[in-house]
C-alpha cells in the first residue's frame, strides 16, 4: 500500500512539473525571438572616431585615455598618442552619437595632472550594411572630434 501512495505522488509531481514547465519550453522553443527571423539578439552598429585631445593651452596631450561605453556592446578605449591624436572603434548600439570619456592615466607622460572630462561626439552612418551581414548589424559609424581638458588644480 505504501509504495502505490508514494508511486501516486511521485507521478503526481512529474505530471505537475510537465504542466507548468512544458508551456515554457514549448512557447520558447517554437515561437523564437521577436527579431528578425525569429531570431535573439539586438540591433548593433560598429563606430570609429578619430580625434585629438588638448589643453586648454591648445597644445596636444599624450597618454590620456579616451573611452567609451555601451551598455550591450561593452567598454571601448584608446591612449592618446604622442600628438594627442586617437582613433577608437568598436561595437555600439546604433545611434547618431555617443559620449567619450577622457581620463589621465596618471603614468608621468604629462606635465601636469588633468581633470576627466566627457564629450559628446556626431556620428554619421557611412557604411550601410551588406546584404551577407548579420541581421542585426546596422552599418558602420563614423565621427571626428577635438577634447579640450583641463589642467586638475586640486593635485598637490
Amino acid at each position: 500500500m505504501r509504495n502505490i501512495i508514494f508511486g501516486k505522488c511521485c507521478l503526481l509531481r512529474i505530471f505537475l512539473a510537465f504542466a507548468v514547465f512544458m508551456p515554457v519550453a514549448v512557447s520558447c522553443e517554437f515561437s523564437g525571438g521577436n527579431g528578425p527571423g525569429g531570431g535573439y539578439g539586438f540591433p548593433y552598429a560598429d563606430f570609429e572616431v578619430t580625434g585629438t585631445v588638448i589643453d586648454d593651452l591648445n597644445q596636444p596631450v599624450q597618454g590620456i585615455r579616451v573611452w567609451y561605453e555601451d551598455a550591450m556592446c561593452g567598454v571601448w578605449y584608446c591612449d592618446t598618442a604622442p600628438d594627442g591624436t586617437f582613433v577608437i572603434e568598436g561595437s555600439f548600439t546604433p545611434s547618431s552619437s555617443i559620449v567619450l570619456n577622457t581620463m589621465d592615466l596618471g603614468d608621468g607622460q604629462n606635465w601636469y595632472d588633468y581633470e576627466d572630462s566627457f564629450q559628446p561626439v556626431q556620428l554619421e552612418l557611412v557604411e550601410e550594411p551588406r546584404e551577407d551581414d548579420d541581421v542585426w548589424f546596422r552599418g558602420v559609424y563614423a565621427g571626428e572630434v577635438t577634447i579640450m581638458i583641463f589642467r586638475d588644480m586640486n593635485v598637490m
